[in-house]
């Protein structure tokens, strides 16, 4: 009888430990979205990209915080503001930088604050809509660039607080959104569903806990945008976002609006996927909205 108390007992607490650990791995799974992700390599040589005339460039934010980006001049009067997401710098959008330049527009991608080489912290809100904002200063006071033809690219989380920009910054006359969250507690609470609760709980103890911003949520503000054009891309196999949410946002949005969802393709892997049309859908939408 005594060995199987024991037992018993020792049963709890190997459980009581793996469910510490799983919780405490969705913790910092997700903490990990908030830390700096240092400066690629590439992003200090922008002359090694292959881009004509691609050179690094800074300004300040509303909070005095040093944004620091990649800019390439526009040919055709009008300019794009490239937003990376979570985990990345701005030599993640590499590829569409390149395309979008070759197209004749000026390119202007940016790191966002406390990612790359840019100064302060990340939040996925409120800093973020500021550095984006900050970034269409800087581009209308560019001669090359027409202040009445700047849009805005943005990638997942950097497509969610895009949206926000926008919203609050009419300026922006045309914004692409790919692979972008709708509501980020929604986002987080399907993406930690693995475990039910004992995942969930942490990975949103987590957001509050490195200031996540919670306002704002796309799904409820992309209307405002409108009459400004949106574009919203998806993959149809995206675990981290599924392809409802792309429908969702898309619902939700005003006209002029555009959605592509593309087959075969995940999360990130549009290039990959649908390289040739993924350049021309993109590079078409700001052709027919910014000029």
């Amino acid at each position: 009888m005594k060995i199987a108390i024991y037992l018993f007992v020792a049963g709890m607490g190997i459980g009581l430990v793996l469910c510490m650990v799983v919780a405490a791995k969705s913790f910092w799974s997700e903490r990990a979205d908030y830390v700096r992700t240092l400066p690629a390599a590439i992003s200090r040589h922008p002359e090694r990209t292959g881009i004509d005339d691609l050179a690094e460039i800074s300004f300040s934010s509303a909070n005095g915080r040093r944004v620091v980006g990649w800019y390439a001049p526009s040919r055709n009067r009008a300019a794009i503001i490239l937003v990376h997401g979570t985990g990345a710098d701005r030599s993640s959008l590499l590829f569409e930088t390149g395309f979008l330049s070759q197209a004749g527009f000026g390119v202007l991608a940016v790191d966002l604050p406390g990612q790359g080489a840019s100064e302060g912290r990340t939040r996925w809100g409120v800093p973020e809509r500021h550095a984006i904002i900050a970034a269409v200063d800087w581009l209308r006071e560019r001669s090359e660039v027409d202040p009445e033809r700047i849009g805005g690219f943005g990638f997942s989380m950097g497509a969610y607080v895009l949206t926000q920009a926008a919203v609050l910054d009419q300026r922006l006359r045309a914004v692409a959104l790919v692979s972008s969250p709708n509501d980020v507690v929604e986002h987080n609470w399907l993406a930690a569903a693995k475990w039910g609760l004992l995942t969930q709980v942490p990975c949103y103890l987590a957001l509050r806990a490195y200031g996540q911003s919670l306002d704002l949520p796309p799904k409820m503000v992309i209307g405002s945008i409108s009459p400004r054009a949106v574009l919203i891309v998806g993959g149809a196999l995206d675990p981290l976002v599924p392809a409802f949410v792309a429908e969702q946002l898309f619902s939700a949005a005003g006209w002029p609006k555009e959605l592509w969802l593309v087959p075969r393709a995940h999360h990130a892997d549009f290039a990959q996927i649908a390289g040739p049309e993924y350049r021309n859908r993109l590079a078409g939408f700001f052709d027919r909205t910014l000029l």
